[in-house]
This record gives C-alpha cells, structure tokens and sequence, in this order.
C-alpha cells in the first residue's frame, strides 16, 4: 500500500460510503421505521414556522435543533442529515480505536455503517443515529482527555433520546473511575439549558420531566402488551448479523484475556473499552429489554432502538478482530484472506437481510395510493381528517396550519361527531384503530359517514393489533343523508377482487340447475343476489366448492393466490362455535397447505348479508395429483345463509416485502 493511501485509507473508505448510501437513499422510495420518519419530517420542517416545535418532547429537541435546516430540503434532506451523523459516529469509533491501539482501525467504518440494523437505519429521519452519534463524541472526547467537553456532550443526549438518562450515571462513574471530579457537574449542563429554554414557552422549569412522552410508573394506554425478556437477544441477527456477533463475542473473549495482560497500557485500553463501551451497551440492551418484558415506557420491543449503540458494539467486534487476527493468522497472506473473507460477510450481510433500495411498506403504498385517488377526485380541496401523518406528507400541506386549517388529525373517537359536513375522513387500521382510538365498526356504522373509497394492500398484511391493513376513505353527510357502508365496503372489496384475477375455478350463485343437491337446500326468502340463497344447517356440515388436482391450475405473476368469496347471512350470533372457510391443498388425502377463516371470529352482522374472502398463496405441490379443496366447514351444525359463492385465481406482479 502506498504511503498516501495508507495516510488517507480511513477518508478514501468515508467518501466511498458516503456516495454508496446517498445514491442507496435516493433510489429507495421507502424508509425503515414506518411513520415515525414523517411525525419527525413534520418537527423539523415547520419548527422554524412554529418555533414550539424544538421543545416537542417527542420530536426530541437536540433532533429538531439541529435537523431543522437539512428538513427544509425535504424528507431527503433529513435523510441526509442522517447519513452524515451516521458516518460521523463511524468517524469518531475509527478515531477511537486508534487511541485503544485497536487494530486496524479503519475498519471500523465498515463494521459500524454495515451493522445491519446500522445500516438499514441510516437513510431515515430517525433519532437512534443522533444518539449514536452524542455517544460516540463523547466517548471519543473522555479517552482523548477532554473530560469537561465529554460531560457537556453526553448531558444533551436525553434530548437525542430520552432514554440518554441512563447513559449520564454510566459517565458519572467513568469521570469518578478517573478522578476527574470536576467534570462531574458539567452532566448536567444539558438538562438545565434545556429547562432554562423551554420554560419559557411551558412555563413549568421542570418541563423536561413532566412533559416527559413516555409513561414510566404505568402502562401505555395502547403499547402495553408484554413480551418476552430475551426478545432482543431472539432477533439479534436483524440488529448484529452473524458476522459481527461471533466477532462482539471474539471481542469479549480479547477483553477477558487483556484483563490478565501484565502491559499497563493494555490494562489501561482494557478499562476504557470496558467502561466506555461494552458496559453502555449491554446496559442500554438489558434496560430495553426489561422495558418490553414488563410493557413499560411504551415498549413495543421494536428492534430499531439499538441502532442507538451500535457503534459500542461494532467497536468491540473490532478488538474480537484483532484477537482472532492474533491467533488464527500466522502469516501476511493468510491474514489478507481473513481480512477479504470478513468483510465480504460484514457487507454481504444487511443485504441478506433487508430488501435495498429500500420499498415502501405495503401500509405506506397502501396510504400512497388511496391519497393519490383523493388528490385526483372531486373532492381533493375539502378539509381532510387523517389518522396516518404519511397523508399531509403525500398531500404535500402544512398539518399545523390553523388558519385556515387544511387537516386535522383524528384524536378520538369523538372527533366523528365533531366532523363538518362535506368533510373527508382518511382512515387506516394501524393509526385509526389504534392512536386514534376509532374501530372500523364505529366508522362505518356512523350515520355522518358515507364511504366513498377503499383500499388494501395487493397482499394481506397484518398491521399493530392483529387486523389485516386497510384504508376508507370516508365523506361527511348532511343531516337527513344516510349510507349503507358495509354494502358499500362489501361492493368495493368485490371490486378489487377482480383485479388480477385471471383463472375462475368456482362460481356457486344457486341459480342453475346442479349448484345446490336439491330444492329443500335453497331459500327463496333471504336472498343476496337472485331468487335463492343456500341454507347451511344440521344436513350439511361440508358445503359445495371445490374439489379438483392441482394440475388444472396456472401459475402467473410472482405470488399467485386462491381468493375465495362468499356472502354470509346470520340469522344470530354463534357463541362457541367454529364455522369456517377453508383452503386446503392435501397429498393423498393429507393436507400440506391449510388455510382458514373461522366466520364467527369476524364479528359479522347478524340478520344482513355480509361478505367473507378468504386468500392463500399456491404452495409448491408434492404431486401434480395433488388436490385442491376450497369449501365451508360447519361442523357445529349452525344455521346460516351462503349466496354467491366465487374461487378464482388472482396475481400479484409486485413485491411489496421489505426484509427477507
């Protein structure tokens, strides 16, 4: 290597990421972490209009502080802004192991930007990377010798990410460890600018406490369930990746050994690491982990909020490197082999993981799509209600504005009767179900709400709470105006359900002759469509569908389905009975593929005809004599109505997954 490159190896490796992950960001038409990235596009972008918005508690005002400017370019701009902290924590973890005489310590810019979970997070508006950032400073400032400045750094980082509390008693030790008394009170340097500035504006001094986002002492009203303690351990391939988890234990295994080192110099990197580095981490792991094991804070166990020490962790895979460089590699050449064979695992590894250039979801193109109908209908300059802040965002308006208002995000339930007439309500299954607090059924069971739209995503996906994705577009009526929305959401769904549709294996409408065994199975009386219907009852436990080999079927598109339809009339709510529609595909009379839908799960209507689908992806088949069944199983003998019974073949020609 030549001396200008060894001089300049470390900028060389900066600039090249800095131009792959830029270029990466701008071909993604998505953002890992959901709607966060745009509550804090919307912080950022408008604080400067609303100067509140620095001292938002959620937005976290060190974010909103320095973001600002970048957002005023646009969600890129923030993406950008970003990119460079991440690069800049990569920056300073190179810098320190230098000082740690870890070698070599350019390649921390590898293990740290290509961190998976690092990575992924990267080209976001998320705050886990400030964070990283402050904390890597700071650690960065302690080992130089610049106590005083590491303390002012890491007081700010509350205001990166609230949980930064936990990382002020971690440095208080250090500077006590070090004898650097005097730098202790300079810990709270951040938290009193803060207070000083903010209240102001809240007039409380203790603003930063009391306007404190997330609960402690009690649980979330909606993020409250618990989950298991090793959670995060259980999903570390998505947050480390193999590579560098058998290197972060190679580096543990090195601090093992350094502890018996007679070097004091090697003692002396030993505590730094130690203290600076492994300790945090496993801290900051260990509290978010009894976070989500007890449902405190608001925990949803979402793996993103370790991106917020991954550079410790990366630091410490680095000293594992250079232990089992020591140890393995006896030779130039066999250690040039180990260095090209980890780092092809280290940048191969986040590119098995997650789909890049990174998609939208399937809840955002769904969000996407139904505001790209709104902005093009009738009805695209009324006021809007939204559940989903990805609306204003695809909208392209101001949500803060208050005079005149363009928006309004739902707040309630309540919000349903307070909506003027000839308003528009956007609402989905993740932030109207859940944030907004407002059921599908007080939706469209509302006499004020007309459905006007509806939308789901190609593929099912099941969104926060266990219900599958859907958006309604929704207008407000006029006194005296009434709507049928669950006809009209029924229309709509079998709308959309003929889309891609290009194989009908079934069609039962119990008009002709042979679609039911005889006369005294049909109703003349309670009918969807036509003159009758089919009675299910004591006589039939398995209806009519279908019962055909598998080589009669095609195969198009990238995902083919089996959509079964059916209309469902219910004379009375079932208690503790399972009826249910049923997608089998069986080997010799064994099934291999079983899907099902139980109709008394679905909280149905009773006394109205009710629409059920029911989808299932073609499996690969054992035999081309395998045999597909597509039927309803009534084996508690429950008296219902079925009408307009459909099976058909439908394709999807896109992949909306975001990770493999």
């Amino acid at each position: 290597m030549s001396p200008f490159l060894r001089r300049h190896l470390a900028l060389i490796i900066l600039g090249a990421l800095f131009i792959f992950i830029s270029v990466l960001s701008l071909l993604s038409a998505g953002y890992y972490g959901g709607a966060d990235n745009i509550t804090h596009y919307f912080i950022s972008r408008y604080s400067f209009r609303y100067p509140h918005l620095f001292l938002n508690a959620w937005g976290r005002p060190l974010y909103t502080i320095l973001s600002s400017p970048f957002a005023q370019g646009g969600l890129p701009g923030l993406k950008l802004f970003n990119i460079l902290l991440g690069l800049g924590s990569a920056w300073f973890t190179y810098r320190i192991a230098k000082m740690l005489e870890i070698r070599p310590a350019w390649l921390a810019l590898v293990l740290v930007c290509f961190t998976p979970l690092y990575f992924v997070m990267l080209p976001t508006a998320l705050t886990e990377i400030l964070f990283s950032f402050v904390l890597v400073l700071a650690v960065y400032l302690f080992i130089r010798g610049s106590f005083v400045a590491a303390a002012i750094t890491i007081s700010f980082i509350p205001f990166a990410r609230t949980e930064g509390f936990i990382m002020l008693p971690l440095f208080m030790l250090a500077l006590l460890y070090s004898r650097q008394y005097k730098a202790i009170p300079f810990l709270a340097t951040g938290v009193v600018v803060l207070s000083l500035l903010g209240c102001f504006y809240y007039k409380d001094l203790f603003w930063v406490f009391t306007q404190f986002p997330y609960p402690v002492t009690y649980h979330h009203p909606i993020y409250n369930k618990t989950g298991s303690l090793w959670h995060f351990l259980e999903i570390r391939d998505y947050i480390l990746g193999l590579p560098l988890e058998l290197l972060f234990l190679a580096g543990i295994g090195a601090m093992v050994r350094d502890a018996f080192c007679k070097k004091k110099a090697a003692r002396r990197n030993l505590s730094l690491l130690f203290m600076l580095a492994l300790v945090p981490f496993l801290i900051y792991l260990a509290f978010h982990a009894v976070l989500f094991w007890k449902a405190m804070g608001g925990s949803m166990g979402i793996e993103r909020v370790l991106a917020a020490v991954l550079p410790l962790a990366a630091l410490v895979a680095l000293r594992g490197y250079q232990w089992l460089e020591e140890i393995f590699v006896w030779n130039r050449y066999v250690r040039a082999f180990f260095l090209v064979i980890v780092i092809t695992a280290i940048l191969s590894t986040p590119f098995r993981i997650y789909v890049f250039p990174f998609p939208l979801s399937p809840e955002e193109a769904t969000i996407k799509k139904a505001v790209e109908w709104f902005k093009t209908s009738s009805l695209q300059n009324r006021l809007f209600y939204y559940s989903d802040n990805n609306v204003p965002y695809y909208m392209g308006v101001d949500p803060y504005q208050a005079s005149p208002a363009l928006c309004h995000l739902l707040v309630t339930c309540k919000s349903l009767d307070t909506i003027p007439a000839g308003s528009v309500m956007i609402w989905d299954a993740h932030f109207g179900a859940n944030e907004s607090k407002i059921p599908i059924d007080s939706l469209l069971g509302n006499s004020r709400q007309q459905l006007i739209n509806y939308f789901r995503p190609d593929e099912p996906w099941v969104t926060f709470g266990g219900h599958n994705y859907e958006c309604y577009i929704t207008k407000t009526l006029i006194p005296g105006q009434t709507a049928d929305n669950y006809a009209i959401r029924d229309s709509l769904q079998e709308i959309l359900d003929t889309t891609g549709c290009y194989q009908t294996l079934l069609t039962k409408t119990f008009e002709l002759a042979g679609d039911a065994w005889d006369q005294s199975y049909l109703s003349s009386e309670i009918v969807h469509r036509g003159k009758f219907s089919f009675i299910m009852d004591g006589r039939t436990e398995f209806s009519q569908g279908v019962n055909q080999p598998v080589s009669g079927l095609k195969r198009k598109g990238q995902k083919p389905e089996i959509l079964a339809s059916v209309y469902v009339y219910l004379p009375e709510k079932a208690i503790g009975v399972q009826t249910r529609l049923i997608i089998s595909f069986e080997h010799k009379n064994q099934s291999y593929s079983y899907t099902a839908v139980d109709i008394n799960q679905l909280y149905l209507r009773t006394n109205r005809w009710c629409r059920v689908s029911l989808t299932a992806f073609l499996p690969k088949f054992k035999s081309p004599d395998d045999v597909l069944k597509v039927y309803l199983w009534n084996p508690g003998k429950q008296k219902f109505y079925m009408d307009d019974l459909q099976v058909r073949m439908i394709a999807h020609n896109h992949d909306l997954s975001f990770s493999k």
